[in-house]
């Protein structure tokens, strides 16, 4: 049996309903990249409004079944070489293996060559091994590992590993702060100046 003939093109603001259907079931909304549906929704459309990305849609017999999300982003913001990057590739379930994934592929190839590109870079989940292996196949190799830490944690790992004395400075400037923001209170109610507290705020040698 023929495969069906996929269509791809690129995705306008009147697309915006289809490609949030397909985001529903993505790989990407998941895990630590989860976003709120509707905050999604108003970033799509911003990006495409001002052109900061390129959204391929693919379609079969007029059905939205996939989509590629690419950014302009350097892989290495000194590199040397230049190209695309697809952030997004989506395919539904029941559309996957019928050529739909390297319709797109096809695609961004074709508009990487004629910005003159040096490559395509992918965006993969660490733990997506099906779509890490079908990469794999068609040629892409690790070349960069980015991580991301949320900043509570950051905060938390950097003051443990900070030295004492750097502890015992950043108590001191808290403790300065909170004085003067009390001072200020005060002042502007017209009450009594707020006395400094007993503890020692002598600077730290």
């Amino acid at each position: 049996m023929p495969r069906p003939v996929v269509v791809v093109r690129d995705a306008a603001l009147s697309d915006v309903d289809a490609l949030m259907q397909l985001y529903a079931s993505a790989r990407f909304d998941s895990g630590p990249l989860r976003a709120p549906v509707e905050s999604v929704r108003a970033r799509l459309v911003r990006a495409l409004a001002d052109g900061s990305v390129r959204v391929l849609l693919a379609s079969v017999g007029g059905r939205p079944v996939g989509y590629a999300l690419l950014t302009a982003t350097p892989l290495l913001p000194l590199g040397g070489t230049s190209g695309p990057s697809l952030e997004h590739l989506h395919v539904v379930p029941e559309h996957r293996r019928r050529g739909v994934g390297r319709a797109l592929l096809r695609r961004a190839l074709q508009l990487a060559e004629a910005e003159g590109a040096e490559q395509l870079a992918c965006t993969a989940l660490p733990g997506d091994r099906d779509y890490t292996r079908y990469l794999a196949r068609l040629g892409f190799a690790p070349v960069v590992v980015r991580r991301a830490a949320p900043l509570t944690v950051l905060r938390r790992r950097l003051a443990v590993d900070a030295p004492a004395g750097e502890h015992q400075r950043s108590d001191v400037v808290a403790r300065r702060r909170s004085l003067r923001a009390r001072l200020a209170r005060s002042a502007a109610l017209g009450a009594a100046p707020v006395p400094p507290p007993a503890t020692s705020t002598a600077p730290v040698p």
